[in-house]
């Protein structure tokens, strides 16, 4: 039977076979569980975070037997910890606990918009006016969010559910309009408009027959001709609004308008179709094509901006398109991703700087079982570029694969304790 003995940093060396750490191994940025000590860079990277670990005899360098026995034969270390040097903290675990709570803060914010269009759009049903100026004040409140970091936030655009795809689609179009705007270097009034008209832009479906909003087949072009009149629905039932100003009601009226004037409802070319207005397009049809809907499955992230991206040359203009790829990223947020080594995880922050090794949420194993506690490795720092740890994304996967459900990954990692 193999023997392991505990020994602080001080006596760690090449060769040594790591068996276990002084902490469980999904808090640490070790990806195996047990591992030989074969390089300079990993010695230090242990002897940085670890008080002390135990080492396997049997697998360790068998040149390093006759130092382990003594080692073994003495009386068990201590381990001391002074407040004059404190253990450097590794940057993953802080990186970890600095998203999740930016994300249970975020989803406070992101709920109460969502409570608040549910109840506008049961108000534009049945003809009640709607409340503008509580509106204003959550798209403010978003808007602030994603000054400070915008990233949680478009996760939580992930919550989205087929049975409630109307009120979540209004509110990730307010996020990702405001978010998109904040990369295009929209100023703080621009944003508060983008995010009010995205977050009020189908107000006027609540017009719109259930047969044909829900219908799970394609439309006929009688029943199509009805599906295009919600923009103008929604514009007339804002439209005497004093809290609204015209770029918001703009964006109401003429989100499905096209450069290549053959959108609706007035066939404008590109040049009469206000910046704001083609922002809420572009994230519109981003978010309608990523969401399960009745009549289909959602698209990856990354399959989704390749068809906008080929929409361009006839609906987008392509430079708008083309900042829009780069503001969410080679690997969008939401994407989910499997590692060279095996391991599948989901994006959850982007990088302009290393827009190659985003941040990931990890779900499976390599065995592709769920982890028992999920870990967050920010792909950007050194320790995961070279060495025994190193890792890259080597392929994008479809969004249901291995049953994944991202949706309820979200709620369990943003629920507010």
């Amino acid at each position: 039977m193999s023997e392991k003995i505990k020994i602080t940093p001080d006596y760690l060396t090449k060769g040594m076979y790591v068996v276990e750490l002084d902490r469980p191994w999904l808090d640490s940025p070790f990806l195996f569980q047990g591992f030989v000590i074969n390089t300079d860079e990993l010695l230090d990277e242990v002897k940085a975070i670890c008080d002390f670990v135990y080492i396997d005899i049997e697998l360790s360098d068998p040149t390093l037997r006759g130092q382990l026995e003594i080692l073994r034969s003495r009386p068990e270390p201590q381990v001391i910890i002074t407040n004059a040097s404190p253990k450097p903290q590794n940057p993953d675990e802080a990186d970890h606990q600095k998203y999740i709570d930016r994300l249970r803060k975020s989803r406070v914010t992101f709920d109460k918009a969502t409570m608040y269009i549910s109840q506008a759009l049961k108000d534009a049903r049945l003809g009640t006016s709607i409340d503008t100026k509580q509106a204003k004040q959550l798209v403010s409140d978003l808007t602030d969010q994603v000054l400070n970091s915008s990233h949680a936030l478009v996760w939580l655009t992930f919550l989205k559910s087929r049975d409630e795809y109307t009120a979540n689609h209004c509110v990730n179009v307010c996020v990702l309009a405001i978010s998109f705007g904040r990369c295009l270097g929209l100023d703080r009034q621009q944003l508060n408009l983008v995010g009010l008209g995205g977050l009020l832009h189908d107000l006027g479906k609540m017009k719109t027959p259930d047969a044909i909003l829900n219908k799970p087949g394609r439309l006929t072009a009688e029943e199509f001709t009805i599906m295009k009149q919600h923009s103008e629905l929604g514009f007339k039932l804002l439209k005497d609004e004093k809290d609204l100003s015209l770029e918001v009601l703009d964006i109401v009226l003429h989100h499905h308008e096209r450069k290549n004037a053959c959108g609706y409802p007035d066939e404008l070319p590109e040049h009469k179709i206000p910046l704001l207005t083609q922002v809420v397009s572009i994230v519109d049809v981003y978010d309608a094509i990523t969401s399960d809907r009745c009549y289909h499955d959602g698209m990856s992230p990354y399959d989704a901006l390749n068809s906008i991206y080929k929409w361009a040359e006839k609906d987008f203009n392509i430079e708008l398109v083309e900042s829009f790829i780069k503001c969410l990223g080679i690997y969008p947020i939401g994407s989910l991703i499997e590692l060279n080594n095996g391991l599948v995880g989901v994006v959850i922050s982007a990088s302009k700087s290393a827009r190659l090794r985003p941040m990931i949420m990890l779900v499976l194993d390599k065995n592709k079982k769920p982890f028992k506690k999920r870990k967050i490795l920010n792909l950007a720092y050194p320790h995961w570029h070279k060495g025994p740890h190193a890792l890259e994304i080597s392929k994008i996967l479809s969004p249901n694969s291995f049953n994944i459900n991202i949706r309820q990954i979200i709620k369990d990692e943003s629920r507010v304790l």
